[in-house]
């Protein structure tokens, strides 16, 4: 990161949420230069912000994301990493909102499924999948996806719609199939306490919801659906 990148993130990371204009003055940086900082970090999937009365609030993502970018300095991090997510998980709220952007969303959702599918040992459910747009997307992080699926032997659940045309093979993904007019393009993935929706679009969106009653309504949601979606032949 630049020195300027840098100041943000660790004005983000030792509070909760901040505006542009609390960032600045934390940072002792001018407004346009926090604009810009703000945007490589969020193409970087460093910090996300959340939209509260028309503005925006950002807030530092877990410092192991670091790790993808700068392993060249792995030393030097792995030395300050653990006071850093100290800092990280303390006093968090209930309902936590991260929003992402960019070529990254895939890797950073799909990371912290297999995370979270590991621990929790439940299938990941999934609404509004097509997987050609997965693959035209990102085709290398939703293949190691699949292949970490099937090595940990943990497994999926998901509602695509009748014409669709790919799927992947194996039972490590069940997959039934809506009408095309139930279809929703918007993926929404359910796993532990979390969803995680993709906006396509230019750039595109990831938004993750840790809430488990949200988490919760959503399971419960798909289930209906999948009842009464048609099993693939």
């Amino acid at each position: 990161m630049t020195p300027n990148e840098v100041e943000i993130y660790l004005a983000l990371l030792h509070n909760k949420e901040l505006s542009v204009n609390e960032i600045g003055n934390k940072a002792g940086l001018h407004r346009q230069v926090c604009y810009d900082a703000l945007e490589r970090l969020l193409e970087k999937g460093f910090v996300a912000y959340v939209i509260k009365d028309k503005k925006k609030f950002f807030n530092a993502l877990n410092p192991n994301k670091l790790l993808d970018y700068l392993d060249e300095k792995k030393q030097d991090i792995n030395e300050i990493l653990p006071q850093l997510i100290t800092d990280y998980e303390t006093e968090k709220e209930e309902t936590q909102v991260e929003v992402i952007k960019g070529k990254r969303i895939l890797h950073t959702i799909y990371e912290d499924i297999i995370k979270t599918v590991t621990q929790t040992k439940q299938p990941m459910l999934a609404m509004g999948i097509e997987e050609t747009k997965f693959l035209e997307f990102d085709e290398l992080t939703i293949r190691k996806y699949i292949e970490n699926l099937k090595k940990n032997n943990l497994k999926e659940r998901l509602l695509s719609k009748v014409s669709a045309t790919y799927f992947f093979e194996g039972l490590q993904s069940e997959y039934r199939l809506l009408p095309d007019y139930l279809f929703n393009p918007n993926p929404t993935h359910i796993y532990g306490d979390k969803i995680a929706i993709i906006v396509w679009g230019h750039p595109a969106y990831g938004i993750i919801i840790k809430n488990k009653q949200v988490a919760d309504a959503n399971r419960k949601y798909f289930e209906i659906l999948w009842k009464t979606a048609k099993k693939k032949s």
